[in-house]
């Protein structure tokens, strides 16, 4: 398998005070984040190789990415569905008001 190039972020600490937290640059986790986003990048060795956890850069990922994926994204399968908020049949009664029925039209 061929070994894809990771992005080092430099100034991506802050502040680490000795046995205490770091302080993370806003902009060196959007670059990360930018960084993971491409093609065939791991999640897991952009982390390694930033000396953060993995899990914290997941996090980012979800912080800081895009605002909106397309609808239907060929990497993770998804696909969106529309859906119409327009004023509901009342010809029937429901049992529960808790009850949300879905009509699929084709």
């Amino acid at each position: 398998m061929a070994e894809k190039s990771v992005e080092v972020v430099e100034g991506l600490v802050v502040r680490a005070p000795p046995g205490g937290r770091r302080t993370y640059c806003v902009a060196g986790k959007r670059a990360l984040v930018q960084s993971c986003l491409r093609p065939g990048v791991s999640v897991a060795s952009t982390a390694l190789a930033n000396g953060i956890n993995a899990n914290l850069l997941r996090r980012w990922i979800v912080l800081y990415g895009p605002a909106g994926r397309p609808a239907n994204d060929a990497s993770t399968g998804v696909s969106l569905v529309p859906v119409s908020t327009g004023s509901a049949s009342t010809s029937r009664a429901s049992s529960s008001p808790d009850c949300i029925e879905i009509i699929f039209m084709e």
